[in-house]
């Protein structure tokens, strides 16, 4: 077989089409893309579970001088499933398919992406003691927490915070004093 025909000396030529095309701004770091307006109806789940406003105090693993145990708490917003598609159909540049399973909407929602709000910077799996009896496990956006003393003075910015999730998922959810997993 003959590949003398097969050679490639000389590079591909690039088309001039190609050279024309206007291009697009490149965002900054800083510089979020405008979210998108959705409507969707979701249930408000108000009343369904409790919402422990006491803050728990410092964590304390051990029983010293007296002390009574603290367990690890955050002061959290609760998330629903129709909560996370909401968001993800807001803000994630990746389309969230009408058929998307509840496994890839978490996957999706836990995924650092571009245009993501800051104010979502930690993620935690709850337990959320459900008042028909149980225990309800979301997701939900932590404000605060008591692991650190430093973790708990972010009390003192917590309204502004829980205003700005309720600006983001468009709804009015208690942040509440949470265990978490």
């Amino acid at each position: 077989m003959d590949t003398t025909h097969l050679r490639h000396d000389t590079p591909p030529v690039a088309e001039s089409e190609s050279c024309n095309v206007p291009t697009e701004k490149v965002q900054d770091d800083d510089e979020q893309p405008p979210p998108r307006k959705i409507t969707m109806i979701r249930d408000s789940q108000k009343d369904m579970f409790y919402v422990p406003k006491k803050c728990p105090g410092l964590r304390n693993s051990r029983r010293s001088n007296g002390n009574i145990i603290v367990h690890p708490q955050a002061y959290a917003i609760p998330l629903t499933n129709p909560d996370i598609v909401f968001f993800l159909r807001k803000y994630s540049p990746v389309f969230l398919p009408e058929d998307a399973d509840f496994y890839d909407s978490y996957r999706m929602f836990l995924h650092r992406f571009r245009g993501r709000p800051k104010e979502l910077e930690t993620i935690a799996h709850l337990l959320v003691p459900i008042k028909s009896g149980g225990i309800w496990e979301p997701l939900g956006v932590v404000i605060a927490h008591n692991l650190t003393q430093e973790g708990l003075d972010k009390m003192a910015h917590a309204d502004e915070l829980v205003r700005k999730v309720h600006e983001i998922f468009e709804f009015d959810r208690e942040a509440g004093w949470y265990c978490f997993v």
